[in-house]
């Protein structure tokens, strides 16, 4: 057994109990129902690919699996998973401020069985990070959940303190800041265009759309209280990189990536533009079917040229994987 491991073993043993799980924070509810996450999302579960691919890049980026790894924020176990059936390190702590979702998480990988390292469950905040122990971890794992934190400097900060050098901080299908103003400002023109077409809009298409428009508006700016709200921040490559360099962290960045594209049968999971925006509209901000046929009619002559402005690379940048991996000063990710 390794330093790292008995570390770990030693600090998990003296962790208060809640329920059954270790309590590193108070708990948390979501802002919505737990148990219709997956369904308004579209998710399946269980699926390895998310956490197979990750755990892939690991070995691509000859990332220090020796000790633990730490997911924040588990949800329904989407990532979970493929973690656990892939990750060659000895133990796997799952978290998440919601006890629905850890519950959900855990019940599914039980049902599940067989795993290649020790799970633990606890009830933790991301903005509670900073009381992990220094050096504890070869592997933080996040997906879709950076946004919802409220400090991310000092989330970033505290990540750097507690991964064990040559571990990495892994984050998948965070919001990029600039392809989110870009649906935003495509999404502006639907009322005109649409009253071009002599089509008027109805007073609940105007409320999804000034909703939509709205929170990537409050996601952008940084000059607001944020406390409360559930989805926070949008992102930036050069911003997470330079809050990584300053805490000893370097950036590798995948824009239009997600996790499972690097696991069989390696597909690219971003198609283009025009099919993550409709696709965004009608899943995540709920534009009925009606609103989006409209959409898809009206505005496929500006959706096909940001199409076309990206046939030959990927993008433009809505979101993606970011790897920051704690190396020496000098040395290549």
């Amino acid at each position: 057994m390794s330093a790292a491991t008995e570390s770990f073993t030693a600090w998990i043993y003296r962790l208060p109990k809640w329920r059954g799980w270790l309590q590193l924070s108070p708990a948390r509810p979501y802002m919505h129902t737990e148990e219709d996450y997956n369904t308004q999302y579209r998710l399946s579960a269980p699926d390895p690919r998310e956490g197979e691919g990750l755990c892939a890049l690991l070995k691509t980026h000859q990332i220090d699996t020796a000790g633990p790894a730490l997911e924040i924020g588990c949800g329904t176990g989407y990532l979970t998973y493929g973690v656990s059936l892939h990750y060659p390190g000895p133990d796997f702590l799952v978290t998440d401020p919601s006890p629905a979702f850890l519950r959900l998480t855990q019940n599914q990988l039980e049902a599940q069985g067989a795993t290649t390292t020790r799970r633990h469950y606890a009830v933790l905040n991301a903005d509670d990070i900073g009381d992990l122990p220094e050096g504890m971890f070869s592997v933080i794992s996040l997906r879709s959940t950076l946004h919802h934190i409220l400090d991310v400097p000092g989330f970033i900060a505290a990540c750097g303190r507690i991964l064990r050098p040559g571990g990495a901080l892994m984050m998948g299908a965070e919001p990029c800041e600039s392809g989110y103003l870009l649906m935003a400002a495509v999404a502006q023109s639907i009322p005109a265009t649409l009253k071009a077409a002599g089509i008027e809009m109805r007073p609940h298409w105007t409320e999804r759309l000034e909703d939509f428009t709205n929170t990537v508006k409050f996601c952008c700016l940084r000059d607001l209280k944020k406390t409360y709200a559930e989805d926070k921040h949008f992102f930036s490559p050069h911003q997470l990189a330079e809050l990584g360099g300053a805490n000893g962290l370097q950036l590798k960045f995948y824009p239009t990536s997600s996790f499972r594209d690097f696991a069989p049968p390696y597909v690219q999971s971003f198609h283009s533009f025009s099919n993550f925006f409709l696709i965004y509209l009608q899943v995540c901000m709920n534009f009925d079917a009606e609103f989006m046929e409209q959409i898809r009619t009206h505005l496929k002559d500006q959706l096909r040229f940001i199409d076309e402005c990206h046939r030959s690379h990927p993008g433009p940048e809505i979101t993606g994987v970011f790897i920051l991996k704690k190396t020496a000063p000098g040395t290549p990710v």
